[in-house]
């Protein structure tokens, strides 16, 4: 998507290959692939009760497919004026879009995106990852939030 719709400002970090510090998205995916494997060597992951199990495959499978949807939706609805780095300032072809997915959401990127992050760790019963996955992402868009609010309103005003 970025490299459609942003071909001269693609760079290795625009890619969101290295996008936090340290290699904690990496370190996070690892966690989590140890916890579910533990699980299942341990026996834990079969013995657990079945009802349980069954509704958190499911409401994750569904909470993953709604937030992999509305981050989609909102790539294509803002398609160049979407970008993983936060802009800080206002180019030529910059424009707020408050039409499709953004009439309902502030910031459906985020939200689809923090909804697929907790529902993968509920489709793979992961307790410990998806209480961290949630505080860790909640903090993330906690900080990242309202300084770009601020940029928007900066560069657009009340528009």
């Amino acid at each position: 998507f970025m490299v459609a719709h942003h071909p001269l400002d693609t760079t290795f970090g625009s890619l969101m290959l290295n996008p936090v510090p340290y290699g904690a998205y990496a370190v996070a995916m690892i966690a989590a692939l140890v916890e579910f494997w533990t699980q299942v060597l341990l026996g834990n992951y079969w013995v657990t009760l079945a009802w349980p199990r069954t509704a958190g495959l499911c409401l994750g499978a569904v909470g993953g497919l709604v937030g992999w949807g509305l981050r989609v939706a909102a790539l294509f609805t803002a398609k160049v004026n979407f970008t993983h780095q936060v802009a800080d300032h206002k180019s030529a072809s910059h424009v707020l879009v408050t039409q499709g997915v953004y009439r309902c959401f502030r910031h459906p990127g985020y939200v689809g995106w923090f909804m697929w992050c907790v529902a993968t760790q509920l489709v793979l019963g992961n307790v410990i990852c998806l209480l961290c996955f949630a505080a860790v992402a909640w903090r993330f868009f906690a900080k990242r939030i309202p300084i770009e609010e601020e940029l928007l309103v900066r560069m657009f005003g009340q528009e």
